[in-house]
């Protein structure tokens, strides 16, 4: 019986989803249906000589092809663990000043899951500075 994909093995994707925002932004949603992994890079940059906006990125997921959407809560967040603890695995995450996260989804928890959305929230107004969010789509 063959085998139908509607991906190629190997091929990865690099969409910025969320680009230098300022304000609550919600991206697109990214087909991930079959996907191995997803990486998540979040950072901030100064848009002036000083950083003070706070902002927090969180995943939804849909399940029924793109069509609703549901908190994702297993992000695995890139903090330091020693070789006894388990993977760190948070709800959404949050930048303070000039900074960067990465974060992943595997391929225990992607089974099922069709497309994503990063969500950014602005949590202090704030000044100066914006957040953008890319994704990694391994295939």
């Amino acid at each position: 019986m063959a085998t139908h994909k509607s991906y190629i093995s190997g091929i990865v994707y690099h969409p910025t989803v969320i680009n230098a925002v300022i304000d609550t932004a919600t991206s697109s949603a990214q087909l991930v249906a079959g996907a191995r992994g997803v990486g998540i890079e979040f950072y901030s940059t100064v848009v002036d000589s000083i950083q003070d906006r706070v902002g927090n990125i969180k995943i939804t997921v849909s399940m029924d092809g793109g069509t609703t959407f549901k908190d994702y809560n297993m992000l695995i967040d890139n903090v330091a663990n020693t070789n006894a603890q388990n993977l760190t695995r948070v709800a959404s995450k949050e930048l303070t000043g000039v900074s960067s996260a990465i974060l992943w989804m595997t391929p225990e928890t992607l089974s099922g899951i069709t497309h994503i959305k990063a969500v950014f929230t602005r949590t202090t107004a704030g000044t100066n500075g914006t957040f953008t969010c890319n994704l990694v789509i391994t295939y």
